[in-house]
């Protein structure tokens, strides 16, 4: 019952349409090989590539929310089968929160379930940008309509949707598939469901199977963790939580070691705590010129800076050029 990464996902929809691994993974130097390893995971660079070369070969602006509806339950292994088992559709959404770290995601989505109201933000936490994110944000809420249709075998309302990109010329494909309101230009990307649906049965309950699916997930949750190195955690912290840049004191707080077992493990995998601070806080800067329209004070805030001189000092030592020389050089998505 092993997942399927969302990579291996891209390239199997998309051989079904004609296109071979090769034109799907076309300038990202990844290989079918190393895709299918158990430990592999992209990273934001490699995603945008891949999303840009599908749309390219497809010609097609609503490709994202035709994938998120061949999106299947089992393509999510044990964690699909716990959703499948569970009670009611709330249960398998605590499932699925729980075990978020079993099912790769693009985006970090927050749930509030408060005043009556359900509604989730999509976080765009790998700074995608332009055509990539719509694509992301549009797949990311298809597949949610998917999933949550075969759990409960019964049509998944969508109340509102609030976007931040523009709208496009056609709203056919979104009227068809989403069948709610739609807010273009917004601050945040939020889907408001209907929160009486998270009393919704799913239809193969099943206590006995559910409680071991679950603890399957938390067994391969716990391998995971394990598995993962101390740096990749750190550096998905960090990407996660624009903004928070800990001590090291206080980031061994967060993964319950202590602080010299932190600095001891670290050192084990050939890395210091201070050069994972600064190699995510420069491709962080080098997204946020490139993909968003924050000015430079704002991504220096964004990064830990106590002013925008420091952090103009910071990137010119790890580019060596100007913040103003970057931006120019490097077309923005959002013009």
């Amino acid at each position: 019952m092993k997942s399927t990464n969302k990579l291996s996902f891209y390239l199997s929809r998309m051989a079904v349409r004609g296109y071979t691994a090769e034109q799907v993974l076309q300038g990202t130097s990844l290989s079918v090989e190393r895709i299918r390893n158990d430990t592999f995971r992209a990273n934001p660079q490699q995603y945008r590539q891949v999303i840009l070369n599908m749309i390219g070969l497809t010609g097609d602006p609503h490709l994202g929310i035709a994938l998120g509806a061949e999106f299947k339950i089992s393509d999510l292994g044990v964690l699909g089968y716990a959703a499948l088992s569970a009670a009611t559709l709330g249960q398998a959404r605590e499932v699925f929160t729980k075990y978020y770290s079993l099912n790769e995601q693009i985006f970090t989505s927050v749930n509030h379930i408060s005043e009556g109201r359900w509604w989730s933000e999509i976080r765009d936490s790998y700074l995608l940008g332009g055509e990539a994110l719509r694509f992301a944000v549009e797949e990311f809420i298809s597949r949610t309509i998917e999933l949550t249709g075969s759990i409960t075998n019964k049509p998944f309302p969508l109340l509102e949707i609030f976007l931040t990109y523009p709208a496009p010329a056609d709203l056919t494909a979104y009227q068809q598939r989403f069948n709610c309101p739609l807010h273009f230009n917004q601050p945040r990307n939020i889907v408001l469901f209907d929160i009486n649906c998270l009393n919704d049965p799913v239809s193969l309950a099943n206590e006995e199977v559910f409680k071991l699916c679950e603890r399957q997930c938390q067994l391969l949750a716990t391998k995971s963790e394990e598995d993962d190195l101390l740096a990749n955690r750190i550096r998905n912290y960090l990407v996660k939580n624009p903004g928070k840049f800990p001590t090291l004191e206080e980031m061994a707080g967060h993964l319950n070691v202590g602080a010299r077992t932190l600095r001891r493990r670290l050192v084990k995998e050939d890395v210091t705590f201070q050069q994972i601070l600064d190699d995510t806080r420069r491709e962080l800067a080098i997204q946020y010129l490139k993909y968003t329209t924050l000015t430079p004070k704002q991504i220096g805030f964004m990064l830990g800076y106590s002013s925008v001189s420091n952090f103009r000092r910071a990137f010119k030592n790890w580019t060596n050029k100007k913040l103003s020389d970057y931006r120019e050089a490097t077309p923005n998505p959002q013009a």
